[in-house]
């Protein structure tokens, strides 16, 4: 277990459990999978947090790591990581709604390049 004090959040509790495993159904990506499905260990990490600064309903989240054997640092790089990820979604979001990244129909890669360098300097 660690605990964080974070300025947006409060103090952030994250705990973890290691060598876990979801349960693999055959669909999505299994759906043709032949033989036993296999078991993947990973660590569950659930975070929670003093507060949200939306002042939303606070409740844990809990996140699933492929690795095992995860150390403090491990969890603690996961959690903030997850955080981070808002970030992330917004500014590409940003980047095909409002900058139109992915409106023009490009026919060969190097323009797609040039276009995204355009789009980023915007």
């Amino acid at each position: 277990m660690t605990v964080t004090d974070t300025c947006l959040y409060g103090k952030a509790t994250a705990q973890a459990w290691d060598r876990l495993h979801p349960r693999l159904t055959r669909r999505a990506a299994w759906i043709e999978y032949d033989g036993p499905l296999p078991i993947i260990e990973g660590t569950v990490i659930r975070l929670a947090v003093e507060k949200l600064p939306s002042g939303g309903v606070n409740k844990p989240v809990c996140l699933w790591w492929s690795g095992t054997g995860a150390s403090t640092a491990d969890v603690d790089r996961c959690w903030q990581s997850f955080l981070r990820r808002f970030d992330l979604e917004h500014t590409f979001r940003l980047f095909k709604q409002t900058l139109g990244w992915t409106k023009p129909r490009l026919r060969s890669s190097e323009a797609a390049d040039r276009w995204t360098w355009l789009v980023i300097a915007a």
